[in-house]
Formats: C-alpha cells, structure tokens, sequence
C-alpha cells in the first residue's frame, strides 16, 4: 500500500486532531505513511465554538473569540506532537469553527494531497442524526482521505 501511495507523489498529509483516541491512531499512520513517502505532516485542531461557547456567551461577546480557546487548541497540539519524529517537516495549527467545514476549507486552501482522519465510530443511528467530521470530509474533499478506526 504505501508503495503504490509513494507513486502518487505524497507530499503533505492534514491530520485533524481533536485528543481522541482515534484522531491517535490517525496521527500514528499518519506518521507511518509520511516517513515512507518523505510527506511533511500538518495537524489540524479546530475549536468547536459552540461546544465551547454557549450561544449567549457568543452574542455578548460581540464575536470576539477569546485566546484561551486557541490556547487550549495549541496545548492539545504540542501533547501530541510528541509522537511525531522531530526530523518529520511538521506544522501545527488551530482554528476556530465547525470543525468539519473548517476541516474540508482548510484542505481546499492548502491543497493537501492525503487526509488521514480518526472515525469515532458512532453507531449508525447516531450517525445519522449527529453526522460526522469525517464523514463530512469525505463527501466534500476532492482529495484523498483516509478513514483511521
């Protein structure tokens, strides 16, 4: 498998994390993938504003989004970069936003050639009424994503 990905000419992976258990194991193959291919990794954190923020807090605050919501963002980063090789190219960023449309922008801006994405494994119920981030990202990326259970 990743010799045929290394003819698709991999150049950089997104990787959007959230802390859970299957965002982990995505970074992990993520990691995996990227040192066979010489790909730089990017790993994306987006702050959910409204599991953050109740909707009142969010009117009065006149749509100024406190720094400490990036902050925690960027701390959830650094804990996990530590599973990533230091000589891997490596970029870290946070945004805040519904994470699955945040996601599919961020990736159609940069233009990333893989998406490698933890599924959290809902049953389809559930699915069905919440949705996913990464079911989301793949009906609407025109790249590459890859579903990590």
């Amino acid at each position: 498998m990743v010799e045929e990905m290394k003819d698709e000419e991999l150049h950089s992976i997104l990787v959007p994390v959230d802390g859970s258990e299957p965002s982990r194991r995505a970074l992990h193959k993520a990691v995996y993938i990227a040192g066979h291919c010489g790909a730089s990794l990017t790993l994306l954190n987006v702050v959910d504003l409204n599991k953050e923020i109740n909707s009142f807090e969010q009117v009065s605050t006149g749509g100024y989004v406190p720094s400490e919501l990036k902050v925690k963002g960027y701390e959830l980063l650094t804990e996990m970069v530590r599973d990533v090789p230091r000589n891997m190219p490596l970029r870290t960023v946070v945004k805040i936003g519904d994470p699955a449309k945040t996601t599919v922008e961020f990736c159609e801006e940069e233009k990333f050639d893989l998406i490698i994405i933890g599924s959290r494994g809902y049953s389809r119920l559930k699915q069905m009424i919440l949705g996913s981030v990464s079911q989301y990202v793949i009906l609407r990326c025109t790249c590459p994503v890859m579903i990590v259970r």
